[in-house]
This record gives structure tokens, C-alpha cells and sequence, in this order.
């Protein structure tokens, strides 16, 4: 088993991989979604991803709808 450690505002937190469901950046703060729990790390994206393992950075370019739709 592999653990990854991350910083976090108290403590260094340990985190395996393979238990990560998905990776979103804050406005300051990197949150990591687990199995179980959710972290807000204070590592970059980028860097979060690479340490994981991950080949690719997929990115979400779906542009956000507008308020309102007239029809």
C-alpha cells in the first residue's frame, strides 16, 4: 500500500491513492475527495495529481450556463 503525504492547516495528513475519488482546487486550498472523507490540502492542483500517479490532468471545459435561458 502506498501513502501519499499532503500538508494540511494542522497536520500532515496520509493518503492512498488508490482511495481518491477525485481532485477540485479552492480558492486557496486544493481539496482532495477520498472514499470516506474529504481533505483541503495546501499543495497545488497539478502537484496533487502528479503525487497520485495520475499521467494526465483532466480538465472540466464545460462552460457554465448563463442565469437565465429565454426561450
Amino acid at each position: 500500500m502506498k501513502l501519499v503525504k499532503f500538508t494540511t492547516d494542522d497536520n500532515p495528513v496520509f493518503i492512498n491513492p488508490e482511495h481518491v475519488v477525485s481532485v477540485r482546487r479552492g480558492m486557496k486550498d486544493t481539496a482532495i475527495q477520498t472514499i470516506g472523507v474529504s481533505y483541503t490540502v495546501k499543495e497545488a492542483p497539478e502537484m496533487v495529481v502528479r503525487l497520485l500517479g495520475a499521467e494526465e490532468v483532466a480538465r472540466d471545459i464545460t462552460p457554465a450556463l448563463p442565469k437565465s435561458i429565454d426561450l
